[in-house]
Order: C-alpha cells, then structure tokens, then sequence
C-alpha cells in the first residue's frame, strides 16, 4: 500500500524534511528526525514518503508548543526543509494518506483513502474526532483506543495505535541486554510527587536514586529530555531519537507505573526493542502489552513483581513470548489489516467485516 504522510511546517513530530522513501532508509530518517520516533516504525512499515506542508491549522497542540517556548516556532521554521504546497502532492500515486492534524483539505477526486491523527489526546481536535472526522477525511485514527473496533461506514473514527515492528526494531537495533532497569520519566516524576506537566527537576533526579537503591538495579532514564519543551533544541538533536532508542535497547527491564499519561508510547517502544515491561493496568496500550504478572494496579506493586520476575527465567522467556505475540497481533496485523480494509471500502471493492480484525473499545 503506497503510502504519503503529510505534517505541516510547525509540527514537532516526525522528520523536519520532507522525504521520499527511496531517498533514504530506517537508519538514515534518523539524520533529519530529531525528536521522539513515535511515528519511525510506521513509516518504516509502510515504506512511507512524508511531506510536509506549510502551516495550516492553529490548534490547541501547535497553541501549546509556543507556550511552552515562544522561540519553538522559529527553530522549527530555522531548521525545517523540504517543505512542499499541497497541490504538489502526487495524491493519486498513493493509496494511503495520513494527515497529522488534519492539516489540509482532502481532494475530493483522489483515489486515495485520507486518515489522519491528532497529534495529541488532549486537543480538541481529537475529542471532536470521535464524533465525527474533519470534512474530506475517511479515517480518524484514535491512537487512544477509545473508538470503534472495525471498519463499518465511511467516514468514521477508528482505533489505531501507534504501529511498531519487532523485527525492524531488533534489526537496527541489535543491542546485548543488560542488567538495568529503564524508568519511564513520568514514573519518576510520579515518585517526586511533581505532575507530569511540570519541568524536569532534581527532586525527580533524587527519585530515580532512591528507586535505584529499592530495586537494587542501575536505573536509566531519559528525563533531561523534558527540560526543553518537546525536547526542541537549537540546534535540533538530530539522531536523538536512535540514540534514545539504542540506549532503551540495552536495558532488560522497562517500567512504566504510577500516574502516567498518554496511550503508552514508551512502553510499547520498550517492548518492541525486547524489553521485560511493567505497566499500569488501566493503561490501554500497557493492557495490550503486558503480561498479565507484569501489570500493577499501583505504583507499590511495582517492586515486588519486579523481583519475581528477575528470579525467573521461565517468567522472563514467558513475558517475552507474551509482549511480541501482542506487538505482532494488536500493532501491526491488526491495525495494517483494516488499513487495507477501508481503501477496499472507498474503492468499492468490499463490504465492511466484523471479524477477529475487530478492536475492542479501550482494551
């Protein structure tokens, strides 16, 4: 399924060039992708061209990133390239659109299936996704697992993750294992008593010292990453993203508990480098993920299944078995399967099934 992916000037996310597929490869996106790689697998899966288009919208996550810095804007603007207009776009040599934000209007003669995210779960853009997707659009793709689990009738809000690729990971990534424990910085945020929207601070720094000393294991995190607003440097931190992504590779443990936000990003990253993962039970993505004696109903769970795990192997192989069935089933079969499914409908070529493809809502 040939695949365009388009984001507009200002967005963080995904690489800050427009890129065709055949002028790059997984490890080359990286030199032109300086923040997180929530969107590297996808791309690699699809062997997706992105393009990115000038600003467009002014919704509430692209409102956000210039309080958090005023200067975010003309960084972006700074070091951004490759930038194309929109009627430029070869639409109907593809037959997969993904739109970030819904930033652009939809041709309504193309052949392509036009799905689009919203960069964030708390913008309104997402909430009023779920009723109804933006004009022109067949697809909202709600990364929250909070909408129907099946393609029924077009247009229509659907639950897709964020996809992820075991094989990939571990072939760009073939790190050995160590003894270690890499600790979501929202976890140590949580243990700091400081909220998830605050800076960075020491007191999180001292949390991850004393979680070092209970769990009796190095501890690893990535939470100087936040003391910049979306981790935007100037210059940007080109090859942040796979030097964040070798270093979560090298560790064997992975724990993401407390009050955590979001779908789960960094979980289901962990565990597609192979990593052992604890997570919260009432996180969708960490109940898709985790087996069932990694899952804490509280962060003071959390050491205690740890150490059953440590002291198995059996456990340790079983967890393991358990993550990648998962990755392989609910993050790309899955989610590719009824991709496939809705450029069939908008073609006219089937109807709408409601088999084992189907997601349940929030699970």
């Amino acid at each position: 399924m040939r695949t365009a992916l388009i984001k507009q000037a200002h967005d963080v996310f995904g690489p800050w060039s427009g890129v065709l597929w055949k002028d790059t490869s997984p490890t080359k996106l990286f030199d032109v992708w300086p923040g997180k790689a929530v969107y590297w697998e996808l791309t690699c899966m699809l062997q997706a061209d992105w393009y990115i288009v000038p600003q467009a919208t002014d919704n509430d996550y692209i409102r956000d990133l210039g309080k958090w810095s005023p200067d975010l804007p003309e960084i972006i603007r700074r070091y951004t390239r490759n930038i194309t207009a929109p009627d430029h776009i070869p639409f109907d040599e593809y037959d997969l659109a993904i739109v970030f934000d819904a930033c652009l209007d939809p041709p309504s003669t193309s052949r392509a299936l036009f799905a689009y995210h919203a960069q964030e779960h708390w913008d309104t853009l997402y909430t009023r996704s779920l009723r109804q997707p933006a004009s022109g659009y067949e697809l909202f793709l709600a990364h929250m697992m909070d909408a129907e689990g099946a393609i029924g009738s077009l247009p229509q809000a659907i639950s897709f993750p964020y996809l992820h690729d075991v094989e990939l990971m571990r072939s760009v990534f073939p790190v050995q294992k160590q003894d270690a424990v890499w600790v979501d910085w929202r976890t140590l945020m949580t243990l700091a008593m400081r909220e998830v929207s605050e800076s960075w601070t020491k007191d999180a720094e001292a949390a991850a010292v004393r979680l070092q000393e209970l769990l009796v294991l190095p501890v690893h995190h990535r939470g100087r990453y936040f003391t910049q607003a979306y981790g935007v440097y100037d210059p940007p931190a080109w090859g942040d993203a796979a030097l964040y992504l070798q270093a979560l590779a090298g560790c064997k443990y992975y724990i993401s508990v407390g009050r955590v936000a979001g779908a789960g990003q960094g979980l289901s990253e962990a565990a597609s480098t192979g990593c052992l993962c604890l997570g919260q039970a009432e996180n969708v993505y960490h109940r898709l993920i985790c087996h069932p004696a990694c899952l804490c109903d509280d962060i003071a769970e959390m050491p205690s299944r740890l150490n059953a795990i440590v002291h198995s192997k059996n456990l340790q192989a079983e967890v393991i078995s358990w993550q990648d069935q998962a990755l392989r089933k609910h993050f790309q079969r899955r989610p590719l399967e009824l991709l496939r499914e809705a450029i069939q409908v908008k073609a006219g070529n089937s109807e709408p099934v409601r088999n084992e493809l189907q997601f349940q809502r929030g699970t």
